[in-house]
């Protein structure tokens, strides 16, 4: 049961709620599949997007090193710290 205010919202059918006709049944059993369809539809979108996302994110992360690397060579020269050092 969810409380909004003072009222109670039951997520379940009532029992002193009229019952559905068998049309309104078939109505709701098609609004169901067809958001059952949809929210299918989106979660697959999600998951592409993800691993396009995680592609280009590794993809970056290895052309950060070699800078790094150069960074990195060029403050030990120096005898400076690395600000960019893990460690």
């Amino acid at each position: 049961m969810v409380a909004r205010g003072d009222q109670k919202l039951s997520t379940e059918r009532q029992d002193d709620m009229m019952p559905l006709t068998q049309q309104e049944a078939e109505v709701l059993r098609r609004r169901l599949a067809i958001a059952r369809q949809q929210l299918a539809e989106i979660d697959s979108a999600i998951e592409l997007e993800l691993r396009h996302a995680r592609k280009r994110i590794e993809a970056l992360h290895e052309k950060r090193a070699e800078p790094l690397k150069v960074y990195g060579a060029a403050c030990t020269m120096l005898g400076i710290r690395n600000e960019f050092d893990e460690g």
